[in-house]
């Protein structure tokens, strides 16, 4: 886990559930009825501690949201999404901590350091905070979630599993007033986007944060997965948070898939290495004006965030060459893109405002990095063929989701529990 339940639901943030056809991949991987019935399941059980069933929206959208996006060459992608208040993820996540019996032990701030295989069971050795312990198991779930981009993979290669490297996207988090982005935010809860016309880099939103309340920005430090130190970004929506001296803030991310040459490792190393020289892996923010025109930020962060009409909802940045990150083309891609989806958002409001009349007052706040997990070798089960391991959620490398992570629990609990003795 990187930080909290997952590393992407945690006590004081609000969270995204988003429903099928979300993570549409599992609906190839599952077959179309199988993965409903996964999906309906992971939903009751992550919702039903709550008072009441959270409602739906992200379907059935009026003419007016998709004229003004279609304007813009773009689509809404569709699919039943319910945000939770940091009151309800309360719940859920002391619900989720109490959902145990006295067969269930938990390690907690411990890590799996070494596996073997005997035959057909595994021995495993787990660092706990009392030393390590050694035990022997006929089944091991991997839900590594993030940290899954190197452990998961590295485990897997020691028993010679051939994992399919994946596509990389590399983008910005883009911040401004919750105002902005509330009307769509209220209709579509995660944006996501289809582009209708021809670009040079495929682009997409990701992880929107733009409710009526905003949301707000959090570092996510995946510590030495990488070998040294590296923090990207994560989004929450919220719900419950109170405005100060100036309004809240909203943001979304923004991502180009990378069409860079060499290997996905080698890319990888490339992306990190070029973030390490610009701020020794910790986030960057940039005012917007200046990373369109690819010039330095002649101001320090407290500059910067005193200049904004909002509360950036996160302080511990410095200002930097955000823009030197991404090569012509992908720049050229992710410019373009936020014109065209900034502009949809806009017309959508109806506002009258255009995206030049927002270059002074949004913050673009990197990288958004989507390292995205090596595709494994599971079947429908999501169990490794030949191997008594199962591997779920994020570092299956087949969907991303706390649903869809939640759907390949349920996969791997009912084959257990079939396979176990009466």
């Amino acid at each position: 886990m990187i930080s909290g339940f997952g590393g992407c639901v945690h006590y004081g943030d609000g969270v995204k559930l988003s429903l099928l056809p979300s993570g549409r991949r599992l609906i190839d991987h599952f077959g179309e009825d199988r993965a409903g019935e996964l999906c309906e399941r992971a939903f009751q059980f992550l919702t039903v501690p709550l008072a009441e069933q959270p409602l739906l929206r992200g379907t059935c959208l009026g003419a007016p949201v998709t004229t003004a996006f279609a304007g813009h060459g773009l689509a809404i992608r569709e699919y039943p999404v319910a945000v939770l208040g940091e009151t309800q993820v309360r719940a859920m996540l002391t619900a989720l901590h109490g959902f145990r019996d006295d067969a269930l032990t938990v390690w907690e701030k411990s890590e799996l350091i070494a596996t073997a295989l005997t035959g057909d069971r595994l021995t495993v050795t787990v660092a706990t905070p009392g030393g390590p312990v050694t035990v022997d198991t006929a089944q091991l779930v991997l839900a590594t979630g993030r940290h899954g981009v190197t452990s998961t993979q590295n485990l897997l290669t020691a028993f010679g599993v051939q994992t399919v490297a994946p596509d990389m996207s590399l983008g910005v988090r883009l911040e401004t007033r919750a105002e902005v982005l509330a009307a769509i935010g209220v209709e579509h809860p995660d944006l996501k986007i289809t582009q209708l016309e021809q670009v040079d880099r495929k682009t997409k939103t990701f992880c929107f944060c733009g409710g009526p309340n905003g949301g707000r920005i959090k570092f996510t430090n995946y510590q030495r997965s990488f070998g040294r130190e590296v923090i990207t970004l994560d989004g929450h929506e919220t719900t419950e948070r109170r405005p100060g001296a100036r309004p809240l803030a909203a943001n979304f991310g923004l991502l180009c898939q990378l069409a860079r040459p060499g290997t996905s490792a080698e890319v990888r190393a490339e992306i990190l290495s070029d973030y390490w020289r610009l701020s020794a892996g910790r986030p960057v923010a940039q005012s917007l004006r200046a990373f369109m025109a690819r010039t330095a930020e002649p101001r320090s962060w407290p500059e910067l965030a005193a200049a904004v009409t909002f509360e950036p909802s996160v302080q511990d940045l410095s200002t930097g060459r955000l823009d030197s990150l991404f090569t012509g083309a992908e720049h050229a891609s992710l410019v373009e893109s936020f014109r065209r989806v900034m502009g949809s958002i806009l017309d959508h409001a109806g506002t009258g405002a255009s995206t030049d009349d927002l270059v002074d007052d949004v913050l673009v706040i990197g990288p958004e990095v989507e390292f995205l997990w090596d595709r494994v070798p599971v079947d429908e089960d999501c169990k490794v063929p030949g191997l008594p391991i199962f591997v779920i959620g994020d570092a299956a490398g087949i969907a991303q989701g706390i649903v869809q992570a939640a759907m390949m629990g349920v996969a791997a609990g009912d084959a257990i529990a079939t396979g176990m003795p009466a």
